[in-house]
């Protein structure tokens, strides 16, 4: 009885604050109930359809450069947007509850729930990348809600300028890319993962400031009209970020690249020789060099300046390894040269090893120089340093001797010398030198005669 008068209550009186909305406000008869709920349902369905779209097309710009991510953000949409759907049309039932089924007064309710929920949806899906509202003033401290900027420069001292603004001026989800280490390889092996984070979990503030006109240590790319990029070099080339930014209403932060490499995936004990910084210099060098030599990212230089910093930090353990590596970069033509004293004190802690004697042969010859092609500069040295090599066992110092005899290019040319290294080098299996040996051989009328090594 009690939902039969109800029903009829509904049915026979003027529109109530039970049933009003907003878009029904001005309905007077219970006739126009239905028509105006139907109406102002197809509005909102017809909006909450195009907000959809064009989120999928925000996330089509937005991610162009990692279609990828792109996709598996949409995806994410999608499956959210079937869930919200399948609950709207559960929950709006439940509104209309306790009026009959099939009445005017049960359809009125239904709609009027459809309607709003998909407002309220529709508001939602535009937010997640937000639309700030567009003011050009060029002020460097904008008011809340306000865009500092349409011209780059001007907005981004804006958006450097505070925590809040910064907040305020970050995208709902952003994309994030930071180094990790490569599953089943050692821990110096890294490589860039991306993933999609809530611009709501960083630690504010993102950059420091950046003052108008040139700030030294930071670079704008223009990517296109709608797309920027802002390289922060000040934390030095181990700590490089860059932050990607999309105009949308505003100009908007919409991805973070971190390029450094957390303490908590370096091992702070992996060679014993080390101090724990020493430690972690020594596999950022590796890690960051590594991703450097690829020459596939766009911090190709930067990385390979980090590598040669990185390894001469570690070098200064007295570490042969990272010594030979910090010198050799040095005259890679990859890196910055470092100067002829540093380079010689490199060489001379990496001549503990047989290739590092090889290098600080190489070093007497050619000195601190890339591209050297005359005589050694100082062949007793450099010879020096070969047989100290062969010593430690160098199949390749057994090799390389053996051709300086072979052209006189330490001074001294003897052709039995020469025979004789590359039958030491030969004995060990050392391809090159079995042909060598062979060639020797074989040349002349006379067959020469092998002397002595060293």
């Amino acid at each position: 009885m009690k939902r039969f008068v109800f029903t009829l209550l509904a049915m026979l009186l003027p529109v109530t604050a039970v049933y009003a909305q907003d878009d029904c406000s001005h309905v007077t008869s219970s006739l126009e109930m239905v028509p105006c709920s139907e109406a102002a349902k197809k509005a909102a369905d017809t909006q909450l359809n195009l907000s959809y779209k064009q989120l999928m097309a925000r996330l089509e710009s937005d991610y162009r450069a990692d279609p990828a991510l792109g996709a598996e953000y949409a995806a994410k949409v999608k499956e959210s947007q079937r869930a919200w759907l399948k609950l709207r049309d559960a929950n709006c039932p439940l509104e209309a509850f306790e009026i009959e089924t099939g009445m005017p007064a049960h359809v009125f309710a239904v709609n009027s729930c459809i309607a709003r929920m998909s407002r309220e949806r529709s508001a939602y899906l535009d937010k997640i990348v937000p639309a700030l509202a567009s003011d050009k003033s060029t002020s460097t401290a904008p008011a809340n809600g306000a865009c500092p900027s349409e011209e780059f420069p001007a907005f981004l001292t804006a958006f450097s300028a505070s925590i809040e603004s910064q907040r305020r001026l970050t995208a709902m989800t952003v994309k994030s890319l930071v180094l990790k280490p490569v599953a089943g390889k050692d821990r110096s092996t890294f490589e860039p993962s991306t993933s999609g984070v809530s611009g709501a979990s960083f630690t504010y503030p993102l950059m420091a400031a950046v003052t108008p006109g040139k700030t030294p240590g930071v670079e704008i790319e223009e990517v296109d009209d709608s797309h920027v990029n802002v390289v922060d070099k000040r934390a030095g080339n181990s700590n490089v970020k860059i932050f990607n930014f999309s105009r949308q209403a505003c100009w908007v932060l919409e991805g973070v690249e971190d390029w450094s490499i957390s303490e908590k995936d370096l091992v702070a004990t992996r060679n014993p020789g080390m101090s724990r910084a020493e430690n972690f210099c020594e596999q950022r060098a590796e890690a960051l060099g590594g991703l450097g030599f690829l020459e596939q990212y766009p911090l190709t230089v930067e990385l390979i300046e980090a590598s040669l910093e990185n390894y001469v930090c570690a070098a200064e353990s007295g570490d042969p390894e990272a010594s030979e590596s910090a010198a050799r970069l040095s005259l890679s033509q990859m890196a910055s040269q470092l100067e002829t004293s540093k380079v010689e004190a490199l060489f001379k802690a990496a001549s503990k090893t047989p290739s590092g004697a090889l290098g600080y042969a190489s070093f007497f010859c050619m000195g601190n120089s890339t591209d050297y092609d005359g005589p050694c500069l100082h062949p007793k040295q450099a010879e020096e340093q070969v047989i100290r090599a062969i010593n430690m066992g160098s199949i390749e110092a057994m090799s390389y001797l053996a051709s300086t005899f072979e052209g006189g290019k330490l001074g001294t040319k003897d052709m039995s010398r020469a025979l004789a290294c590359y039958q030491m080098a030969a004995d060990k299996g050392h391809r090159l030198s079995i042909d060598n040996v062979a060639r020797l051989k074989s040349q002349g009328p006379e067959p020469i005669k092998a002397s002595h090594c060293i």
